[in-house]
């Protein structure tokens, strides 16, 4: 029997940390405890969660950081539910009802009343003073939140009890009247109901076509599919929400109607949709079938295109490429977009130039764009000076495109005499432009010969411009070059109005392009060259001043006094070879290595969901204006069409189904006869085209309230309230 003493002995073993987890499976929440289920409780019921979690705390060994967190709660939020349960017990956790505790003003006869007089096309301020009396006043936020709310609920009918089992018949099943998509059923109040305006013009861009061709999906989606996220994007930046994140401060169930649902999304689930979208499409495409729907309803003048790139700064972490920011002026991290316009300054088309490249290098990227929407005829390129290019030049030539450009690089005190510039006119949008113009030809290297045309700018400067246009006329090609300020104005109004500089997305992928960069030991080389020359050139001027001081009665010949100055000579000698194996060096270092070699990697952005949100800022934009100009056929003033119609976008409203496939949709009159005139022949014109909501939902038929037209009506005292 072995000896007691020599008996493996078990060490103590410590306090176990518990494990907690909680896992959502569907509609509820499930808490397990060391793999043990210990409470099961619905994901909205706030006043169970509470009880679980603050008795889980006052038990468990876990720190309140670490339960908080298996919750999704702070620590701070759990600190206090555990004060009011010591204070109050567990009915101090259950959530109390927000705002006014006391009955509330509007009883269901103030209900009915209140839905009657909608129906007569009153708004809710006029209802409001309708049936407010003395000592009991009712808002009209009181009057808006009941309409909000729906319609009552109906009482459920009594059955009568069945004495015996009755046979169970199949319930019938009808196909809805109403597409899916639309979730509006009784009258109901928006706030943005104005943006209805922009159906016909989204219609007939094709928007929502364009989606369905590429087979966008969401993925599954019981309320929100991939129409209601793209509308959800095209009418908050058509409201002039200023991003994604910005659309928290949105009346959801206004803009839930725009949406044909009960509200609209949350931010939170707006980007899991706009992420599975962006999964689903390719953001080019997207581009590009609409660059062909702008063309096909407004061709593009004379086919003259004007191409410039717009640059959008980084102030992140990550260290992306740097480009030319005009507006510091300084080279900064950020990328660059790439924009086609128009001669009226409508944008048409834009790609990512995720490197920063010069817009000469963009060029040909550019032109393989617009030859797959303008098609083999010819047409013309308009840019500025960032796109001057001998390569860029030649290569136009040799696809036959024309262009049109500033001389770069000339010489400001070279100007040619006054007598030789002639005056030159041409029309255009019904007025007349002259300019006076002197016409030459300039050497270009490796370009060869390009005509020339010199121009007097506003301040008596010559200003030349080259393009490849021989039979055009020297004012027109003046002209076509000055109308790309209608670009710049372009680019300001988008960032202002539409945020086109925004990210949208963060994360960067590294750069998998082979890149090679100066190197950086030629710097250091360089550097000790220049010390080392500089210490020989100390001690030359050191030798020669003690040569120009020496006393001759004492060192009469040079021998002496290079004996008496050998340290110093010998020290200038021992410099010179030094530097001699440094330039040995320094020709035999490469100029440029890999810049993965020197840890000089960059980042290029992730800008999937960029490029997607983008051309559709760009869709609505063009909606917009296109409902604009449609406007200003009858509101006749083009100086503020624009700002008079994007205030018409932030109406208010009535929305009702009628008819099954019919939504009705009666704004609010605006308070100035001329714009109320304008706008009601405008919603005429709409409705002749039949717009549809989200391209198939119902057909809106949009009408304008009389509510402003109509004088003060007296009515007796309701005594019956």
């Amino acid at each position: 029997m072995p000896d007691a003493a020599s008996a493996p002995t078990l060490a103590p073993l410590g306090p176990l940390t518990p494990r907690l987890d909680v896992l959502a499976a569907g509609d509820h929440r499930t808490v397990f405890l060391n793999g043990h289920l210990i409470a099961r409780f619905a994901c909205g019921d706030r006043g169970t969660e509470r009880v679980v979690v603050t008795q889980l705390a006052e038990v468990l060994p876990l720190t309140d950081r670490a339960i908080a967190t298996a919750f999704d709660l702070h620590p701070v939020t759990l600190s206090r539910f555990r004060g009011q349960l010591h204070h109050g017990g567990a009915a101090a956790l259950m959530p109390r009802r927000t705002g006014p505790k006391g009955p509330s003003k509007m009883t269901a006869r103030l209900a009915a009343r209140c839905r009657q007089l909608r129906l007569e096309g009153r708004s809710v301020r006029d209802i409001a003073a309708r049936v407010s009396r003395p000592g009991r006043t009712l808002s009209h936020v009181t009057v808006a939140a009941l309409f909000k709310a729906g319609p009552p609920a109906a009482e459920p009918t009594p059955q009568p009890l069945a004495l015996e089992p009755a046979s169970v018949e199949a319930p019938t099943v009808t196909a809805p009247t109403v597409p899916p998509t639309v979730g509006i059923t009784e009258l109901r109040t928006s706030r943005y109901a104005g943006a209805f305006l922009l159906c016909a013009a989204l219609a007939r861009l094709d928007l929502w076509g364009v989606f369905r061709r590429l087979a966008a999906t969401v993925g599954p989606a019981r309320q929100y599919g991939w129409a209601q996220t793209v509308a959800a994007i095209v009418w908050g930046f058509a409201l002039r929400f200023q991003s994604i994140e910005d659309l928290k401060n949105v009346l959801r169930a206004d803009l839930g109607v725009l949406l044909g649902t009960a509200q609209a999304p949350t931010v939170l689930a707006l980007r899991q949709k706009i992420q599975a979208l962006v999964e689903s499409v390719d953001p080019a495409a997207v581009s590009r079938a609409l660059f062909q729907r702008y063309l096909a309803l407004e061709p593009v003048w004379e086919g003259f295109y004007y191409v410039d790139g717009h640059f959008c700064s980084y102030y992140g972490q990550h260290p992306t490429p740097k480009g030319w920011n005009p507006k510091r002026r300084l080279a900064i991290p950020g990328h660059t977009d790439v924009y086609i316009h128009d001669a009226r300054g409508r944008a048409l088309f834009f790609f990512s130039q995720p490197l920063n490249d010069s817009l000469g290098r963009a060029i040909p990227t550019a032109v393989a764009e617009i030859r797959q929407a303008h098609g083999p005829g010819p047409f013309t390129l308009v840019f500025d000076r960032g796109g001057f290019s001998a390569d860029a030049f030649r290569f136009l030539n040799a696809e036959g495109i024309g262009f049109i450009t500033y001389l770069k690089g000339r010489k400001a005190r070279r100007r040619f005499p006054a007598e030789r510039f002639q005056p030159g006119w041409f029309a255009f949008e019904g007025q007349r432009h002259v300019y006076r113009l002197f016409a030459k030809q300039t050497r270009v290297g490796r370009a060869g010969t390009i005509r020339t045309i010199v121009f007097l700018g506003d301040e008596d400067q010559q200003i030349p411009v080259l393009t490849n246009l021989q039979g055009a006329k020297p004012a027109k090609v003046i002209h076509c070059l000055r109308l790309r300020w209608r670009q710049e104005n372009s680019f300001k109004f988008l960032t202002a109005h539409y945020a086109i500089d925004q990210i949208i997305q963060y994360g960067a992928d590294p750069e998998t392009q082979d890149r090679r960069v100066l190197n950086p030991k030629r710097k250091t080389l360089k550097e000790e060259i220049r010390r080392v020359t500089q210490d020989i050139q100390t001690l030359e001027a050191q030798l020669g001043r003690a040569l120009e001081a020496n006393d001759e009665r004492r060192r009469p010949t040079a021998r002496g006094v290079k004996i008496a100055h050998g340290r110093l000579r010998r020290t200038i000698a021992q410099r010179q070879q030094i530097l001699a194996r440094l330039e040995h060096r320094l020709r035999r270092t490469p100029g440029q290595i890999d810049a993965a070699a020197v840890g000089k990697t960059r980042s290029l952005l992730r800008e999937d969901r960029r490029l997607v949100v983008n051309a559709l800022k760009l869709a609505a934009h063009n909606a917009e204006r296109l409902s604009a100009l449609r406007f200003n056929q009858y509101y006749r003033s083009s100086k503020d069409v624009f700002s008079v119609f994007r205030a018409l976008l932030h109406l208010p409203g009535d929305v009702r189904l009628t008819d099954g496939n019919r939504l009705e949709v009666c704004l609010q009159r605006p308070d100035s006869p001329k714009i109320a005139h304008a706008l009601e022949a405008l919603l005429g014109d709409l409705n002749q085209d039949q717009p549809r909501l989200l391209g198939d939902g119902p057909i809106l038929h949009l009408t304008l309230s009389s509510v402003n037209m109509d004088g003060p009506v007296v009515e007796p005292p309701l005594s019956e309230f």
